[in-house]
């Protein structure tokens, strides 16, 4: 019994240190010089912006897919670094009438599979039919080109089991990480909420890209990550993502068996445009990379704690305020540096 006791204090005390060994605090990104910087051109700007999604880079421009959580959905483009071009998309008549019927139109992550072509977006579900309206949707545009001006289909995609993907799902609480490789899309779950509180772990599900169905479960419980509200998948087993609540950006390692071998962090505190002294709210909630290996994210302003202080104001110029209770998104640059 001694013998069998000592084992059990052995296995427990070496799977801790299994956990611990693969978690570090030195994910080394480096901000860019240019960034952060105001998501708005001249004459317009995006609104609660809540995903990006790089597409291409042609022309001296790169090209991006951005979602706002109010329903619009945007083609993006910055040349040299700092200048953007922002064009809103339409809706054909159909998508317009099926849009319609949802309790709110509330795009999250959007998501370019390259080894399709394909644009996913995920939509949070609102009451009075969470459920319903809850899911991964699949965008197609007119003419069958990502640089059209027009989506023309919306279409559900069905995931099983059912009964597992709509599990945790509640109010405004969803998938808000949504990643693809080769073979699988991730979902990443923005995370358990009580109360208007969120507990401390949230879950990735690995989906079949074939099949639809889900083959594995994430929980992220022993690797310091609250919530999940933006995702990128690097090659075919490397995860990039946001836990907001944390001001975290995570670097996760998946090994042949789709287990979490290497979780990395870096402190993504929300920086103010051309102030980078002064910190403000952010809710960091999408994260994409381009073909440099540059990382994108972007703010989803959160009415409650955007706007600074009365006493950080004070000190910003009087078009940064105006931005600010615009409430205008905020869009940050990171260069992998390894």
């Amino acid at each position: 019994m001694k013998i069998i006791n000592i084992f059990a204090v052995l296995l427990l005390i070496f799977g801790s240190l299994h956990v611990l060994l693969f978690l570090g605090d030195d994910l080394p990104l480096k901000p860019d010089k240019n960034y952060p910087r105001w998501l708005k051109t001249v004459d317009m700007h995006t609104n609660q912006t809540s995903g990006i999604a790089f597409l291409k880079e042609a022309e001296s421009k790169k090209f991006f897919l951005l979602a706002d959580d109010i329903g619009d959905f945007w083609r993006l483009s910055i040349a040299r670094d700092t200048i953007f071009e922002l064009k809103k998309l339409a809706f054909s008549a159909s998508v317009q009438n099926f849009l319609s019927k949802f309790s709110k139109k509330d795009f999250e992550e959007i998501v370019y599979d390259k080894f399709t072509g394909d644009i996913f977006v995920s939509v949070e579900g609102n009451l009075p039919d969470v459920e319903k309206y809850v899911g991964i949707y699949q965008l197609k545009f007119s003419e069958n080109n990502l640089f059209a001006d027009t989506i023309v289909s919306f279409e559900k995609i069905q995931i099983y089991p059912q009964k597992l993907f709509l599990k945790y799902v509640d109010n405004n609480i969803g998938y808000e990480g949504l990643a693809v490789s080769e073979k699988y899309l991730f979902l990443g779950l923005e995370g358990f909420e009580k109360k208007s509180v969120f507990s401390d772990s949230t879950m990735i599900f690995i989906v079949d890209k074939k099949s639809k169905r889900i083959i594995k479960q994430l929980n992220t419980r022993n690797y310091k990550i609250q919530t999940i509200c933006g995702l990128y998948c690097e090659g075919n087993n490397t995860l990039w993502g946001i836990d907001r609540n944390n001001a975290k950006i995570f670097r996760m390692k998946l090994n042949e068996k789709l287990d979490i071998s290497e979780v990395k962090y870096y402190d993504a505190k929300g920086i103010i445009p051309n102030y980078k002294d002064y910190n403000y709210g952010a809710a960091l909630e999408s994260i994409t990379m381009d073909n440099n290996a540059n990382l994108y994210l972007v703010d989803d302003p959160w009415k409650k704690v955007f706007v600074p202080s009365k006493s950080i104001l004070e000190n910003l110029d009087s078009s940064t305020v105006a931005n600010f209770k615009q409430l205008i998104p905020v869009i940050y640059k990171f260069k992998l540096i390894n």
